[in-house]
């Protein structure tokens, strides 16, 4: 009698645990309920599969498109979705609010700060309106990121609810992602690492780069080996590209970058030009202690005052114009301080004695005489400059 109860009682406690994991399996799968899903396959038709801690699912692949049709996720990749339905064991996702889990999403993202995917409707006073399924929502202009055309896809976070209306920010959602990428750079980022980035913004002492929810500073003497007076000279806004972490400052958000790095150093190579050669050169800029000027391969190179040909006291910005092109002689190159030093003087020396040349062949008398005082004062010009 007493075994008879002891199996009662034991087949009445399993069945209290199927019943309650019962109630929790469809607790867990009610509409709505927010999911993290990991990207299976991207290759069917119409749906993206995906894996979530309460099984395999599908998201309607239409919701993961972008303008140009073409899917904005990769196989591996972890992304925030809502379950609307359970069939035959499989889930069935959305990035929407729609139908019976309207609500229930909305609510979620408000409370746990989960981002839906929304469509901007249009542009209107104040703000943008926006289709987050089928639910109409504002973003306040100070809560979207740039000025997004009619159609663009983007992720919000609701940030105020109510009966009558649903307010999100792009802006917050955004700040949420930027926050979550830099706790992962932090542990993943390491001075002298190569990484992926793409060009964001040229300013005048550098460029910006997205390195993945961070941006980094190229320097302009980053840029390139090369003497260079905007970052446009090198790389464009939107541009992917390969650098190399310099340093990194988690307390100030600072991290610098080198494109030059991972170029070869053409200080290294075989130079184009040799001291002596007489070259075409552009004026880049004019300070008070000389010239700089763009020499052929985008080589830069100072003309000291001294080599200016300007009498003392002159001011070379009197005398010279960016962009003027100038006959220059290589005085010296240095590949270690990697510096190369011009003279306009020499190359008026070097002309002036070409035509005193020019002038005494063309004036040979046939019987030996005396050279003109002319002549004579000529070569004692130029006789003395070669003295200096």
């Amino acid at each position: 009698m007493k075994s008879k109860q002891i199996g009662r009682e034991k087949a009445d406690s399993s069945f209290a645990e199927l019943l309650e994991a019962s109630l929790e399996h469809r607790q867990e799968t009610r509409a709505g309920t927010p999911v993290q899903a990991r990207i299976v396959s991207t290759t069917d038709k119409d749906f993206i599969f995906v894996n979530t801690s309460m099984g395999a699912g599908v998201i309607p692949k239409a919701q993961l498109l972008d303008q140009d049709n073409r899917v904005t996720v990769n196989p591996g990749e972890v992304i925030q979705a809502y379950v609307l339905s359970r069939d035959n064991g499989e889930l069935h996702l959305t990035l929407y609010p729609t139908g019976k889990a309207q609500k229930a999403i909305l609510e979620h993202s408000l409370e746990q700060k989960l981002p839906v995917r929304g469509s901007v409707h249009r542009k209107i006073k104040g703000g943008y309106e926006v289709m987050l399924g089928e639910a109409l929502a504002f973003c306040p202009m100070s809560q979207m990121e740039g000025d997004p055309a009619a159609g663009t896809m983007l992720s919000f976070l609701v940030i105020e609810l109510s009966d009558r209306k649903v307010v999100v920010s792009h802006r917050s959602f955004r700040d949420m992602e930027k926050e979550r990428q830099k706790e992962v750079l932090q542990h993943e980022l390491e001075e002298g690492a190569i990484i992926q980035g793409t060009v964001t913004n040229l300013l005048d002492f550098g460029a910006f780069v997205d390195i993945g929810g961070m941006e980094g500073l190229i320097p302009l003497s980053e840029l390139s080996y090369k003497r260079i007076r905007h970052p446009s000279e090198v790389v464009k806004s939107g541009q992917p590209i390969r650098v190399k972490v310099l340093s990194i400052d988690w307390k100030e958000e600072r991290i610098t970058l080198s494109l030059k790095s991972l170029l070869e150093n053409p200080w290294q190579g075989q130079m184009p030009f040799s001291p002596g050669d007489i070259v075409e050169a552009t004026v880049e800029s004019i300070k008070n202690f000389g010239v700089f000027a763009r020499l052929p391969d985008g080589f830069s190179g100072l003309i000291p005052m001294s080599e200016t040909g300007l009498p003392r006291g002159v001011a070379a910005d009197k005398e010279f114009h960016r962009g003027e092109q100038l006959r220059l002689m290589i005085l010296d190159v240095d590949r270690q301080r990697e510096k190369i030093s011009l003279s306009l003087r020499r190359v008026q020396d070097a002309d002036a004695r070409k035509e005193y040349e020019q002038y005494m062949q063309e004036n040979q008398p046939e019987q030996k005489e005396e050279v003109s005082s002319f002549g004579k004062a000529l070569l004692a010009s130029l006789n003395q400059n070669d003295k200096s």
